[in-house]
C-alpha cells in the first residue's frame, strides 16, 4: 500500500488529473504486512489532491458495504462503477462459478445507487456459455433492461483449454450464439440510449483528452460517468477538467457547452 500511495503522490506532484487503480479483481486487494483492504487504499488515495480517481474491475462477490461507504463519502472518486455480471441466469452463474446469484447482484446495484445517486454502471456479459438455454439468455436480457447499464462489454463464449468450462457439456451452436449476441447488442444499445438521453441538461466535469477527429474546433473527453463528451475547444484544453452542460446526444456520446 505504501508503494501505491507513493506512486500516487508522485503523479499528483507532476500535475496528473486522473489515476486508475487497475486489477483483474481490484476489490480483493490486500496490501502490506497488516493486510490493508481495498477500501482502505481507496480512501487513502481519495484523501490526496488528485482531482479524479477511478478503479476497475470489481467482482460482485467482493463488493462490500465498506467499499460503498468510501464511495459515498469520497471527494475525488468518479461516479462510475464497472461491475461485471456475465449472465442474468442463476444456473449459468453457478456453472461459471461466479459466487453470487442474480438477486445478490441486483442487491449490490441497489446499494450502489442508494449510496451514490447518479452513479453510472457498466458491465461485462457473455452469451453462449455451455448449456445456456433460450430462457436463461432471456434472463440476461431482462437483467440488462432492469439495471439500465450505461454500457456493456459483450462477448460470445469461446472454449479455452485448461479451464473448467472447457469440459462442460452443452456446447452452443455458433449460429445460435451469434443470434443471441445480436439481440444482446440491441438491448444494451437501447439501455445506453436511455442513459444518454436522461443526461441532457445535466452538468458534468470533462477531462479533455484530445481534439475531435471530426471537427478540429471541438475537443472530447470523459465525464465522471466515463461517457465521452464533445464540446467547443482547442489544444490548450487538453489535460484540463472543464465544467460542461450537456446539450444533446450523438452516437454513443454526448455534446455539451461550457458551463
Amino acid at each position: 500500500m505504501e508503494d501505491i500511495l507513493l506512486e500516487a503522490e508522485t503523479l499528483q506532484a507532476g500535475g496528473v488529473q486522473e489515476v486508475m487503480l487497475l486489477g483483474q479483481n481490484v476489490n480483493s486487494y490486500t496490501g502490506g504486512q497488516s493486510g490493508e483492504s481495498f477500501p482502505a487504499l481507496l480512501h487513502a488515495i481519495d484523501r490526496l489532491k488528485i482531482p479524479r480517481v477511478r478503479f476497475m474491475t470489481s467482482h460482485p462477490k467482493d463488493l462490500s458495504e465498506e467499499l460503498v461507504q468510501v464511495l459515498s463519502g469520497s471527494k475525488h472518486i468518479c461516479n462510475h462503477f464497472h461491475l461485471p455480471v456475465q449472465s442474468g441466469s442463476d444456473a449459468v452463474l453457478t456453472a461459471m462459478n461466479r459466487g453470487y446469484t442474480r438477486a445478490e447482484y441486483l442487491d449490490k446495484v441497489r446499494m450502489l445507487r442508494r449510496a451514490v445517486p447518479g452513479i453510472g454502471l457498466t458491465t461485462d456479459i457473455i452469451v453462449g456459455f455451455p448449456g445456456e438455454t433460450e430462457s436463461q439468455f432471456l434472463d440476461t436480457l431482462n437483467l440488462v433492461e432492469e439495471v439500465g447499464f450505461d454500457a456493456a462489454f459483450t462477448f460470445i463464449y469461446s472454449k479455452r483449454q485448461g479451464t473448467q468450462a472447457a469440459s462442460l457439456p452443452g456446447a452452443i451452436n455458433p449460429a445460435v450464439s451469434s443470434e443471441r449476441f445480436s439481440r444482446l447488442l440491441s438491448t444494451v444499445a437501447s439501455s445506453s440510449a436511455k442513459v444518454l438521453k436522461s443526461m441532457v441538461g445535466q452538468r458534468e466535469r470533462v477531462l479533455v483528452e484530445n481534439l475531435s477527429k471530426r471537427d478540429v474546433s471541438k475537443v472530447s473527453g470523459r465525464g465522471t460517468r466515463n461517457i465521452t463528451i464533445t464540446l467547443e475547444g482547442n489544444e490548450d484544453d487538453i489535460g484540463r477538467i472543464v465544467p460542461v452542460t450537456i446539450t444533446s446526444v450523438a452516437a454513443n456520446t454526448l455534446r455539451g457547452v461550457r458551463a
